[in-house]
């Protein structure tokens, strides 16, 4: 269960297996409306995506069905799930904009 921000962020940074809990909790933070809750979600999922793509990095994310996913297959996951503000943010991060 993710209870704070800090375990929120250790666990998107070095757990080997990211749970539908976890990825679930990003998406609910899409929802506020803060600005630094924005940031501080564009980070998570930015870290996330470097993790999911970087082929060294042995991470499982439940909600993809423990698959291997492409770079484009994440970002479509994105663009799916989060709000345009928070997707365009996220592409920009990530030099896909």
């Amino acid at each position: 269960m993710v209870k704070n921000e800090k375990e929120l962020l250790e666990a998107i940074k070095h757990e080997h297996h990211i749970t539908k809990e976890i990825t679930d909790t990003i998406i609910e933070l899409d929802q506020l409306p803060s600005t630094g809750t924005q940031v501080f979600l564009n980070d998570l999922i930015v870290t996330l995506y470097n993790r999911v793509v970087d082929v060294n990095d042995d991470v499982i994310v439940e909600i993809f069905d423990q698959k291997v996913i492409t770079p484009d297959e994440f970002i479509g996951w994105i663009d799916d799930n989060f709000t345009t503000y928070s997707a365009d943010m996220f592409k920009k991060s990530i030099g896909k904009a």
